[in-house]
């Protein structure tokens, strides 16, 4: 499975993000049916600008540079279309002239340079936002940025950025492999071969970004060892610590062989997993990498139970250590362990199960690789770890142990047994655990501010290492293309007759209805086909009427047919679909585009608000032409209203269904009441105080959601459990006699730390049942949440907002975690208990 996950392509989808009743889905599916395609095509930009700074890109030897740039992708570049290789020229069929406006207006600089002529200047007019050349209109608005312009407000003077547009529709025989190798293929060429001391060309399109994305996810994979050096070297010191200094054992060889095992559990669990999760047809999405970090944390803390549990109870046997013996203490093991471990793995898969439900499909992959984790881990750790400590765990052999280390020893023991005796009859007394409870307050009242002030903040820079050019490519994009152009694609699915007056009018007002919108452009940004032909039908209607009586052949033609043989109108082609390709007679679907500019269009909140308003504004024909709107930045736009709605239903949803399985095995209500609080709280402290520190909500915050869940229940429920089966234990040994099977010295002295005053009214039985709660897993949830933290260490040297994140809610959460565990749990037991005693005391008073 292993040698399956190594193998496995990593691959990220921008769209994974989006959830699968977006509209945006809808809209490009939309979209793909207009361009014929079974899949997406090529889409990319290429975006170029000076080498020197503040160079303007009009100047003729750089101008001309880019006309190289673009001739050179449209004719170097090849595909295999129907077993021929073509290049971009060849291949492309409908969007082919979306540079021509760069090509055009170089060409009309070279001959105003050339010929000066009043005759020329009337043919030639390089005015912005629209040019003329020999009759020919183009628009310069979405291929030039970054500009400045002369002093009669009508040329531009200079620009600093130019973008060329490269589109072809997906062809039958090409796959999404092959698309994406073009795509990345005139990347490399121009990140690693290309050289210029006049320009910088930098290439985007989604297959760049996605292999950016997986390129971030990868730079994990080296941390993994990092963490597992630190993991073991940490274990090994604290388990040596633990056996030496709080049970008196000797420092041997296999207790360091359990402690590395206890790291190498994890990833085998890993590798189980996820490789069987690939082998089903899973995609290796980056943001798994995290898995083995969460898994590892997880597992390492279910260990020092159990190796604290053996240790324990090897303190207090006196029989021989023989087979039967061993036998019995490895039961006795999970027997107090089992059900602490498994209401962990329970609710961690729990957690990740209801996260994959709910989430969009990116997320979804990355809670069933930790849920499938998780359950392998539990059954490594049942199995594989148990049969483990069952071959190495020592005994209690003190021979050849110095007087030295004695002595060290018994006054560790002493100390530690005095603090925590201190501690309990501390947390025990009414007036401190309510002040804590009070502190726990203020502390829950700050959580909440902060959380009230959480707010969605998308930008695609969050998912890319620091010295990826997307940075830079993405902030160009932000700051200089889309505040100034930012295109709508309306695809009219159903546009009816097209000779109806009335019915042309209509579509026009759907035009003019954008075009007038706040932050529209209007008509000078706008490719509407109608407006070209409507003219054409006016303009050249008695010719036409000529033709038609002098040729019977033109008379087979539509007018459609005709208008598209015009040189200046061949273009259109690809903005229509017809019922017949070849000789085309009614135009089935067309597409038209508009533009949008604003420098609040920066704010992704605000292209959201934009979008909307798209969809409102198309919304009102949807009944006469079904319309639908299309931009690439749909996916992400659609992510600010859902992942608020999908983070609150998800974490409510699991909060109630982690509460049920802790109830399973903690039968006592106000206990599970207790825990359901406390894990509830850690999470709303930990997404309130990150809200604090200035992180906003996005879909890496979605997965930690999901995540913090699960953390969240592992110490606070292992208190808790350990105090209810103390509680029961002391219950059942002051109403019954041991069984024949408890008549070992190991259950005889477990039983005996909780029944020495069995009465629960009586006073001490509180402390006597909380002492061995935190007595058995106080140090290992200690150990757990410092490893756990030390685990999370090395993500948080990554120059990677992912990775940074997960490093500071995870410390954060497990922090809260161990405070909630040691501290807040035992203070709210404390009050609950004396609560109860307070009623009951006013129950007898008043019988």
């Amino acid at each position: 499975m292993s040698i399956k996950l190594s193998l496995t392509e990593k691959v990220s989808a921008i769209d994974g993000y989006a959830s699968d009743d977006s509209m945006s889905r809808h809209e490009f599916k939309a979209f793909q049916e207009f361009l014929d395609s079974d899949g997406p095509g090529i889409t990319m930009a290429i975006m170029i600008r000076s080498k020197k700074e503040n160079g303007s890109l009009l100047e003729e030897n750089r101008l001309k540079e880019v006309v190289k740039v673009s001739d050179f992708v449209s004719t170097n570049f090849k595909m295999n279309v129907s077993g021929v290789e073509k290049n971009f020229n060849q291949f492309c069929r409908g969007f082919c002239q979306a540079n021509e406006p760069v090509r055009q207006y170089y060409n009309g600089l070279q001959i105003l340079g050339k010929n000066h002529t009043d005759g020329i200047s009337k043919r030639i007019d390089l005015s912005y936002p629209t040019s003329n050349s020999f009759g020919r209109k183009f628009s310069l608005i979405p291929n030039f940025f970054g500009i400045s312009m002369s002093s009669d407000g009508q040329h531009l003077n200079s620009s600093n950025l130019i973008v060329l547009y490269f589109r072809a529709e997906r062809y039958p025989d090409w796959t999404t492999k092959s698309v994406k190798q073009w795509e990345l293929r005139v990347r490399d060429h121009f990140a690693k071969e290309y050289s210029s001391d006049l320009i910088i060309v930098d290439v985007m399109s989604q297959t760049v970004v996605e292999s950016e994305i997986v390129r971030a996810g990868l730079s994990l994979q080296p941390f993994l060892i990092v963490g597992f050096v630190i993991m073991s070297i940490f274990c090994t010191i604290t388990t040596m610590f633990s056996a030496v200094y709080l049970y008196s054992q000797k420092a041997t060889f296999n207790k360091v062989a359990l402690s590395i095992i206890a790291c190498v559990t994890p990833f085998m669990a890993c590798g189980t997993a996820m490789g069987t999760l690939f082998f089903c047809g899973v995609t290796f999405s980056p943001i798994m990498c995290i898995t083995p970090f969460l898994v590892l944390a997880i597992s390492v803390d279910d260990s020092f139970l159990m190796l604290h549990a053996w240790n324990r109870l090897e303190s207090w046997r006196t029989a021989p250590l023989d087979k039967p013996m061993r036998e019995h203490m490895m039961g006795e093991v999970l027997v107090e362990t089992g059900p602490a471990i498994t209401i962990s793995a329970l609710t961690n898969m729990l957690a990740f199960t209801i996260g994959a439900i709910t989430s969009p499909p990116e997320i979804r992959i990355f809670c069933y690789g930790n849920a499938a984790a998780i359950f392998m881990d539990m059954f490594y750790q049942a199995t594989f770890y148990t049969a483990c400590m069952t071959l190495l765990a020592d005994t209690k052999d003190t021979e050849g142990v110095s007087e030295k280390t004695k002595r060290i020893q018994n006054k560790m023991s002493n100390v530690v047994g005095k603090f925590l005796k201190w501690y309990v009859s501390a947390i025990s007394n009414v007036f401190i655990s309510t002040a804590i409870v009070l502190v726990w307050a203020v502390f829950i009242g700050f959580a909440v501010l902060g959380l009230t002030r959480l707010h969605v903040e998308l930008r695609p820079s969050k998912f890319f290492l620091k010295d990826s050019p997307m940075l830079y490519m993405d902030n160009l994009r932000t700051n200089e293309v889309v505040p100034y152009y930012t295109p709508v694609h309306v695809v009219v699915n159903n546009p009816g007759d097209l000779t109806n007056d009335t019915n042309v009018e209509r579509l026009v007002e759907l035009k003019e209805k954008l075009e007038h919108m706040p932050n529209a452009i209007g008509a000078p940004s706008t490719k509407f086909f109608l407006d070209d032909f409507v003219q054409y039908r006016s303009s050249f209607a008695e010719e036409i009427e000529m033709d038609v009586e002098e040729d019977d052949s033109v008379s087979e033609k539509s007018d459609i047919e005709q208008f598209l043989e015009w040189p200046e109108f061949s273009f259109w082609r690809g903005f229509m679909r017809f019922d017949n390709q070849s000789h085309p007679q009614n135009v089935t679907k067309f597409m038209f585009t508009t533009g949008f500019h604003g420098k609040d269009l920066k704010d992704w909140n605000r292209r959201g608000m934009l979008l909307k308003s798209w969809r409102g504004a198309v919304e009102e024909f949807h009944d006469d032409f079904n319309a639908t709107v299309f931009t690439e930045d749909a996916f992400f736009l659609d992510m600010i209203d859902s992942i608020p709605t999908i983070t609150w239903q998800t974490t409510l949803a699991t909060f109630i269904f982690v509460s049920l399985v802790c109830f399973l095995f903690i039968s006592d209500i106000l206990t599970v009441l207790i825990v359901s609080v406390a894990i509830l709280v850690t999470s709303v402290g930990v997404f309130g105080y990150l809200s604090l520190l200035g992180v906003t909500l996005d879909p890496v915050i979605m997965s930690i959601a999901i995540m913090c869940i699960g953390f969240s229940v592992d110490i606070p429920a292992h208190v808790a459990f350990h105090f209810y089966a103390a509680k029961a234990k002391s219950h059942a040994s002051s109403h019954s006699q041991p069984s024949p099977h408890q008549v070992s010295d190991v259950s005889a002295n477990s039983l005996s730390t909780t029944s020495s005053d069995s009465s629960i009214s009586a006073p001490n039985s509180f402390e006597t049942n909380l002492k061995f709660a935190l007595a058995s897993v106080g140090f290992p949830v200690i150990q757990a949440g410092v490893s756990t933290d030390f685990c999370a260490l090395p993500l948080g040297f990554m120059e990677l907002y992912m990775a940074k994140m997960f490093a500071l809610s995870l410390t954060l959460c497990v922090s809260l975690s161990l405070i909630h565990g040691l501290i807040i749990i035992p203070a709210l037991l404390s009050v609950q208990h004396h609560l109860v005693h307070a009623v009951k005391r006013v129950f007898r008073r008043s019988n």
